[in-house]
């Protein structure tokens, strides 16, 4: 059994020179992701591997929680926009001694896989909002929605 926290990128600017895959997050974004980040591990969900789309807006918040859960980082180009719940399974079964995974990802990528992992609808995905899932088997429909937590939320456990 894994638990996949799915979790969206920080507010980012909304233009770059160097276009969209090389949007950075906004002074409030790092602040807010920072915040997050910290409420994740401090409400206990403390990751052994962040895996991040490779888009800068993703790699400086999955930068923020891999420092404060203490674990590895790696890039992944499948969670770039346009993922797939096939692409985010297929990380997941690259990981098989993973307890914890988590997947910073683009919308709207996260709510469909999280849809097709749990039946649960369109949960939204607030910046930088993360959803757990406890996966019995890393299959469509083999997951079970263990919490939503928006900004605020982890904010608060900060």
């Amino acid at each position: 059994m894994t638990t996949l926290v799915l979790m969206r990128h920080g507010v980012a600017e909304d233009d770059n020179p160097g276009g969209d895959s090389a949007r950075q997050l906004t002074d409030e974004g790092l602040a807010r992701a920072g915040e997050a980040a910290r409420g994740l591990v401090a409400l206990g969900v403390r990751p052994d591997v962040v895996v991040t789309s490779p888009l800068v807006r993703c790699r400086q918040t999955a930068e923020l929680v891999a420092g404060a859960a203490g674990c590895p980082l790696e890039h992944d180009d499948r969670l770039a926009p346009g993922m797939s719940t096939s692409d985010l399974l297929e990380i997941v079964i690259e990981h098989p001694d993973c307890e914890v995974l988590l997947a910073c990802s683009h919308q709207p990528g996260l709510t469909y896989a999280l849809d097709d992992l749990t039946g649960c609808g369109d949960v939204g995905f607030k910046r930088p909002g993360a959803a757990v899932v406890t996966l019995e088997v890393p299959r469509i429909g083999g997951g079970v929605l263990s919490a939503v937590l928006p900004p605020r939320v982890l904010r608060a456990g900060a």
